[in-house]
């Protein structure tokens, strides 16, 4: 059944200064605790950037582009976060690991998840860089992964899919060998999709079927060839997109979500979203 979903319409303004550049781990802001559990997926365009709050800890699941690492930075400053206990990277395209660095240089990390696959872009070489440079923790996750977030629990999926890299004959698949994420706080449930694709779809459903209030769409709300199957084994009641006015959602997918009764949100029309639940299974929604 469909839980009763309140929606605020609010226009939260960001207050955080954005910092000039990377080096700033001295800054010790005073960090504040959420008794809810609290996402927000950060507008930073057609990226995933998503923050993870339940009491003192967090999580963050991606980190968008390098061009947009300076203004996650303040927004986290500005929410008095000096450290980040799980940063987990899904995969290592440009617009999902390009603020990795940065975001290691500027907070104490706890532990740092990566996919089980060695990247070639600048990005990834600039984050394990910043890994070797700092001696941090990082995880490469090549078989599932159970964590605790406060009373959340929090599994990280690996994928059966076999990693094929770019070449000048053929298009690699990193999309399809995405980390997937599963968040269950008593009552309340979301998936963070990553950028799967057709084969990374089907692979998760063949170990996964159960259903979600939350999920965060795949591939920013692009069409695969089976996001039908993937829309009803989710069953969601909100869906979330993080697209751009430039790479909008494929109509098909938003019909698909529609179909199924999800309500859907997408960055492009609301800037930040912010989702906090309590537990209950019902969420309050807000925007800035």
């Amino acid at each position: 059944m469909k839980q009763i979903i309140m929606i605020i319409l609010a226009v939260v303004i960001f207050t955080g200064v954005m910092l000039a550049g990377c080096g700033a781990r001295s800054e010790d802001p005073i960090e504040t605790a959420t008794e809810e559990l609290e996402v927000t997926f950060l507008d930073v365009g057609k990226g995933d950037c998503i923050l993870i709050r339940k009491g003192e800890e967090v999580t963050l699941i991606d980190t968008g582009y390098a061009d947009t690492v300076q203004d996650v930075i303040s927004e986290l400053k500005s929410l008095g976060i000096a450290t980040i206990d799980h940063l987990i990277i899904t995969h290592y395209d440009k617009d999902h690991v390009g603020g990795a660095a940065g975001i290691v240089q500027n907070f104490m990390i706890g532990e740092i998840y990566l996919p089980g696959y060695e990247g070639s872009s600048e990005e990834y070489s600039e984050l394990m860089a910043a890994i070797d440079e700092l001696d941090l923790p990082a995880t490469a996750v090549t078989s599932d992964l159970s964590l605790v977030m406060e009373e959340a629990d929090m599994t990280i999926y690996a994928t059966d899919v076999e990693y094929i890299a770019d070449t000048e004959e053929e298009e690699g698949n990193d999309n399809d060998v995405s980390l997937v994420v599963s968040l269950i706080y008593q009552d309340d449930s979301y998936l963070f999709a990553g950028d799967l694709e057709k084969e990374g779809i089907a692979a998760y459903l063949e170990n996964h079927a159960e259903s979600y209030d939350i999920v965060k769409m795949p591939h920013h709300g692009q069409k695969a060839g089976n996001s039908e199957d993937f829309i009803a084994a989710i069953d969601p009641q909100i869906a979330v997109i993080t697209d751009s006015e430039d790479d909008p959602a494929e109509e098909k997918v938003l019909e698909l979500l529609e179909e199924e009764g999800a309500q859907i949100y997408m960055t492009k029309d609301t800037g930040t979203i912010i989702i906090t639940g309590n537990g209950t299974g019902s969420y309050e929604i807000t925007y800035s």
